[in-house]
């Protein structure tokens, strides 16, 4: 009995290189685009986490001093708004209600003049506390 070994077709090794290459460019890719999104819903968190302790001291302190404690953070963040009048404060009898709608932009720049958006994130972070 004579065993014979073959030799793989050159088409199969090109096949497989080529599915490695598609590969680790799909990881990179993920990876890529993780890197530049994950900080968005960082932020958004961190900010939400402020707010609630704004509104969980309510009582103690007035709009005003709320508004311009956040503001500041915001700035830290770096988190995008047009204007400060976007970030609401709303105050009842029985509540206080603390919001900011804004948008972060997923983009790539190709040169000096040119940058495409890929997308759009929306965020909403929205806190209500009793007073």
């Amino acid at each position: 009995m004579k065993l014979s070994l073959k030799r793989p077709l050159e088409n199969e090794a090109g096949l497989n290189r080529l599915g490695v290459l598609i590969f680790v460019l799909v990881v990179s890719a993920t990876v890529f685009v993780g890197s530049q999104v994950f900080p968005f819903y960082y932020y958004a968190s961190e900010l939400e986490g402020m707010m609630d302790a704004q509104a969980r001291k309510a009582t103690i302190f007035s709009d005003a001093e709320i508004r311009e404690y956040l503001l500041i953070q915001i700035r830290k963040l770096e988190i995008p708004i047009e204007k400060q009048s976007d970030l609401k404060i709303n105050r009842t009898n029985a509540s206080i209600i603390i919001e900011l709608e804004y948008e972060e932009v997923l983009y790539i720049d190709i040169d000096e003049e040119h940058s495409y958006d890929l997308h759009v994130f929306k965020f909403n972070p929205r806190v209500e506390h009793p007073l």
